[in-house]
């Protein structure tokens, strides 16, 4: 089941200049937002933060690497 930010973003569709004299289809939007559920939840897309996303950066730059003898 798609999430209520998909499925607004979905209808977007139909609002567009070029596509707003079609007729919306319920069933076609819900398809759409379910991909774009699918595609937001990817981990190479993540859900982060800008400041999350700065952080981890700063964190792996600052990173001290030691070998084990």
């Amino acid at each position: 089941m798609a999430t209520e930010l998909s499925r607004g973003k979905a209808a977007q569709a139909w609002c567009a200049p070029e596509t707003s004299h079609l007729v919306m289809i319920p069933e076609l939007a819900e398809a759409f937002a379910n991909i774009l559920d699918v595609i937001w939840s990817q981990p190479w897309l993540g859900n982060a933060t800008t400041r999350q996303l700065l952080d981890e950066v700063a964190a792996r730059v600052n990173l001290d690497y030691r070998t084990v003898d």
